[in-house]
């Protein structure tokens, strides 16, 4: 591979009249014509350090370079061109397009992770997906997706390395980096597979990256999938149970797409449907901007012990009466008694809707 992108980086020096580094870390220097200790070795790692967070180009101090993150096999590389002109960021963005073609048809051709990204991503036709997952030994077999949606970005390829061991040790796993904040696990099992089994596998993993990497996380997952094909589609399920509880369901920290209920109904609803419904239960003003935190927190618990009275105050350490009184107060704000079940429902589904409304 290094002289496959010596001769890559020699082409493109030849076509540009610019000089080429390509460095895996700060201290590695992988290919290029600019030779390694023409570069400064501090800026060079002022440049990792920016990757993470910075736009296509960063440019150096003294515009002595210019570089380009590169992302190849679950990390990320930086191509350095020479100088810092615009013909120099022109030149070097089709240099580095160039060597991230390279390194996607290696990652295809050699990677089970990488060719499960190219697959999910749509860049495998069907009539190539048995083929290439031949030449990799992946094999049809009951699989879960499991899509992590990071606090923070991921660009450590030591946490991912861990990552892998810890949730994708089998052969017929897969894990790889979507993008920066998203990691996708592929689990497969060589019998069956229950609901119970991946709602457990889920939560164990979002505790296992809050204790081991310090990073928050929320994990959708598909349903049962037994083909590599269906691969795609269990890609979309986890997407949208990920879309659709961080909607109606902010506090949830797994979401499973067999499990959306009522709310995937909701999801589909127009925009038009919406505003009728919500005018026709709210009236005129709708209340969510009225409801404050003490109110809401009421409500949440009220829901949660069954419209209990009692239990409800108890919980909020209040008199049975001084609850009362706060469930006519909001009667009177949003024309709703919810101490009534068809009352109660109505609220719920009403602010389901809401919510929906406010995301479209």
């Amino acid at each position: 591979m290094q002289k496959k992108l010596q001769q890559i980086l020699t082409e493109l020096t030849v076509i540009s009249d610019i000089r080429f580094a390509l460095y895996r870390t700060p201290e590695e220097y992988v290919a290029g014509t600019l030779p390694e200790e023409t570069c400064d070795p501090v800026q060079v790692a002022q440049f990792f350090a920016q990757a993470a967070h910075a736009e296509p180009v960063l440019t150096g101090d003294g515009d002595a370079y210019t570089a380009f993150p590169v992302w190849a096999v679950n990390e990320t590389q930086l191509l350095i061109a020479e100088g810092a002109s615009a013909d120099v960021s022109v030149s070097g963005r089709m240099a580095a397009h160039t060597v991230q073609v390279f390194f996607d048809a290696v990652r295809r051709e050699l990677d089970k992770n990488a060719f499960a990204a190219a697959l999910l991503a749509g860049e495998i036709s069907e009539g190539e997906v048995y083929k290439l997952a031949g030449r990799v030994k992946l094999k049809d077999t009951p699989r879960v997706l499991f899509l992590f949606e990071l606090a923070q970005p991921l660009s450590d390829h030591t946490a991912l390395r861990m990552l892998a061991s810890l949730f994708a040790d089998g052969r017929q796993d897969l894990l790889f980096l979507q993008d920066e904040t998203h990691l996708v696990c592929v689990k497969a099992y060589e019998g069956d597979v229950t609901p119970e089994q991946a709602h457990g596998y889920a939560l164990s993993a979002v505790d296992t990256i809050l204790s081991e990497l310090m990073i928050k996380t929320r994990v959708g997952y598909s349903t049962k999938k037994l083909t590599l094909a269906e691969l795609r589609d269990a890609r979309c399920e986890a997407a949208l149970a990920l879309q659709i509880s961080g909607i109606f369901q902010e506090e949830r920290e797994v979401a499973a797409y067999s499990r959306l209920g009522m709310a995937r109904l909701i999801h589909e609803l127009p925009a038009d449907l919406c505003e009728l419904f919500l005018h026709e239960v709210f009236g005129e003003h709708l209340p969510d901007q009225e409801i404050d935190e003490e109110m809401q927190v009421t409500i949440r618990l009220f829901f949660e012990n069954n419209l209990n009275i009692s239990e409800t105050a108890r919980r909020l350490f209040l008199h049975r009466n001084t609850l009362v009184y706060r469930l006519e107060r909001f009667e009177k704000l949003v024309g709703l008694d919810i101490r009534k079940f068809d009352d109660a429902m109505t609220f719920q589904i009403a602010m389901m809707v809401l919510a929906h409304y406010r995301q479209m």
